[in-house]
């Protein structure tokens, strides 16, 4: 049986699956996710310690980490340090950066860091069976509503999928 993988994910993730009413689900995925201690001080609603007993998990970046982040913010002056944080995390981790942030997906690109959004993490979850397609467009309607703007080619993208599949198996 393989370990299960892990994903770093932001807090406008975070913030964009608890506005869609899914954030609890995501913990349900066959995966882990994880933030910086950095990012940690961002989640106030909803709170760190109720994600925490979710499942999310939380890493402390070492200092040649954090000096990075420092040389990283030189070439992108608009993600904060915290959100460079949970970049260089995915970056010494070889893993997935789950962002809705443009700016901070540019910066993930140029550093060689893969990245999906919150759609992408939303149609895990009707992969899995853990949601159906209806409710991954009614998830994706209140994220719109509050207003969210979690990355727009690759939700639209998604929707289209998500309607057409709801026609067959919904």
């Amino acid at each position: 049986m393989s370990a299960s993988p892990f994903y770093v994910i932001d807090s406008n993730a975070i913030f964009d699956l608890f506005f869609g009413n899914v954030l609890e689900r995501i913990f349900l995925l066959p995966c882990k996710f994880i933030v910086t201690d950095l990012l940690k001080i961002e989640l106030i609603h909803p709170p760190f310690h109720l994600l925490s007993k979710m499942g999310l998990l939380v890493e402390r970046l070492n200092s040649d980490e954090i000096k990075e982040i420092s040389d990283i913010m030189a070439k992108y002056p608009k993600p904060s340090h915290i959100d460079i944080s949970v970049l260089v995390l995915a970056k010494s981790k070889k893993t997935i950066l789950i962002t809705g942030d443009e700016d901070l997906r540019h910066a993930a690109i140029a550093h060689g860091v893969d990245c999906y959004g919150t759609c992408w993490l939303i149609d895990y979850l009707t992969d899995q069976r853990l949601i159906t397609y209806t409710e991954a467009i009614e998830a994706f309607d209140l994220i719109r509503k509050k207003p969210r703007y979690p990355p727009k080619d690759e939700c639209r993208y998604f929707l289209s999928q998500w309607k057409s599949k709801r026609k067959l198996f919904d």
